[in-house]
């Protein structure tokens, strides 16, 4: 086996395995090249990311995110499961981890791959939550938003409204769970990265008080409702369904028709009622497993 560090060169090869691990457990290929492209910018490949090689082929893939959470994410092409690529990746991650004195680390594997989670609860992890992708077709134009009273939605303008923008998600998902705080992050430098587009930014605000933000993006082959979140004081009041639908519509008229996102199964809010509510339905479930790595 032979373990090296990827380069921007490989980001081809490395959407091509992933694809292959998608294929296989859920049917169709989800992330593309520009996927894999957008989260190495947020990678420091000479230290958070490895290739394993068997035979001269691409075998697997794995990186570490090292943020308010330690999360490894790895991939092992169906072709050479069960030749010691997976168990490789977790001694790979782990060590890293361990070299950085982190005390946990999370490791999120598709439901359905039998063998990537009989690998991981072998090796002291233990499932702690579920999620799923959930997803809608659209073949004609959504419905229009139906906004509560006195509330409007307007595009972000990145340059006065930034703060106000991240402050609202920290708070709407600050109990939720593996939230990252968006407080204190550069703002300049998400500005600078690769696909970043402000015209799918947008806030709810009452008069001038901040209610609720959403963020859109296209990746995983479509649209993509990155985040929703609507502050306390303005829940159940329609303002999330309104939110969404504001999302699908933005999207669909940019071409994108088939529209995604993820979702916490145990979400407290009751999102996943929501999302169904809006004629999405799950095209796959994922489990995020976690160790402690200081016992």
């Amino acid at each position: 086996m032979n373990i090296r560090r990827p380069t921007d060169a490989d980001a081809p090869a490395v959407t091509a395995l992933i694809a292959a691990v998608d294929t296989y457990f859920i049917g169709e290929p989800e992330a593309t090249e520009e996927d894999v492209r957008k989260q190495w910018t947020e990678l420091d490949l000479d230290k958070d990311a490895w290739l394993l090689e068997l035979d001269g082929d691409l075998a697997g893939y794995a990186d570490l995110h090292t943020g308010a959470h330690t999360f490894a994410d790895g991939y092992v092409h169906p072709r050479h499961v069960g030749r010691g690529v997976g168990t490789r990746i977790i001694e790979l991650t782990e060590g890293e981890a361990l070299a950085r004195k982190l005390n946990t680390i999370q490791n999120a594997v598709l439901a359905a791959d039998e063998h990537a989670t009989a690998l991981l609860e072998s090796r002291d992890y233990s499932p702690i939550r579920h999620f799923y992708r959930m997803a809608i077709e659209l073949d004609a134009p959504p419905p229009t938003p139906e906004w509560p009273p006195g509330l409007q939605v307007e595009p972000l303008d990145y340059d006065k409204d930034a703060a106000a923008f991240h402050a609202t998600l920290d708070e709407a998902f600050a109990e939720e769970f593996g939230h990252e705080p968006e407080r204190g992050i550069d703002w300049r430098a998400r500005r600078e990265r690769r696909g970043f587009d402000p015209e799918l930014w947008f806030v709810v605000k009452d008069k001038d008080e901040a209610a609720a933000a959403l963020l859109c993006d296209v990746r995983f082959g479509g649209g993509w409702i990155a985040s929703i979140g609507v502050l306390e004081p303005w829940r159940r009041r329609g303002l999330g369904y309104a939110l969404l639908l504001h999302g699908f519509n933005e999207l669909y008229r940019r071409g994108e028709h088939r529209i995604a996102l993820g979702v916490d199964a145990e979400n407290p809010t009751g999102a996943t009622r929501l999302y169904e509510r809006a004629g999405m339905h799950k095209t796959f479930e994922a489990v995020v497993y976690e160790k402690r790595l200081d016992l």
